[in-house]
């Protein structure tokens, strides 16, 4: 019974999310026609869509912060109310762009930084799954990208460009990594790169040249 009463409420609330919106954009749809039909010339009709356009999208970011509101009360299926520049892919309130020219670590997390972020900070399995789809959707014939993790202040202490302690780690553990391979690296292995394809991580030569994962926080709709 307490199931039944549950679904029951979830199914109310999902119907109150529809029925505010649905009002919400009748409204909006009504108001807008009654200013197009005032237009008359191509000069009113360019400054109607205009404001059609602005009317819109802050109407849409009403209804999305509406919903957000309310889904967290029933349950509801989530939604995005920030966005990502263009070329760039969003996971949750994270936006990722993967650079394809290659470069070492401390120039990477520099190049991140001229677009407003910074390597990338990895920490959930959704995250490595849609850098591999991305990559895989783009083609590209390279399948390591630096991230933004390294343990060059002190050997084995790992951490994040933000100054954050590891504390979910993808290493690949069948290739026994972080291994600071002194062989390849007289310096020692103290950055990070992710596999694309196996969505694990190994450490390797700051100064090796690799394409990058940038990232930076999702904006509000505006």
């Amino acid at each position: 019974a307490h199931v039944v009463i549950k679904k029951e409420k979830q199914n109310m609330c999902a119907l109150g999310i529809r029925g505010h919106i649905k009002l919400s954009v009748l409204i909006s749809l009504l108001v807008l026609e009654a200013v197009s039909q005032a237009a008359s010339t191509p000069e009113e009709e360019v400054s109607f869509l205009k404001l059609r356009l602005h009317f819109m999208k802050n109407q849409y970011k009403q209804l999305c912060n509406k919903y957000s509101s309310l889904a967290n009360t029933c349950s509801a299926p989530g939604l995005n109310c920030t966005e990502c520049p263009h070329d760039w892919f969003q996971v949750g309130d994270h936006c990722f762009h993967i650079d394809m020219d290659k470069s070492n670590w401390h120039d990477s997390e520099n190049k991140c930084k001229e677009n407003g972020g910074h390597l990338a900070i990895l920490t959930t399995r959704e995250q490595h799954v849609t850098v591999e789809k991305e990559s895989r959707r783009l083609g590209v014939f390279y399948k390591f990208f630096w991230i933004g993790l390294t343990d060059s202040e002190n050997e084995g202490q790992w951490k994040w460009v933000d100054n954050s302690t590891l504390t979910n780690p993808f290493w690949n553990r069948i290739n026994s990594e972080p291994d600071n391979n002194l062989s390849g690296a007289p310096e020692g292995e103290d950055c990070a790169v992710i596999d694309s394809h196996s969505q694990t991580w190994s450490d390797t030569s700051c100064d090796f040249l690799y394409p990058r994962v940038c990232q930076m926080d999702a904006t509000p709709l505006v």
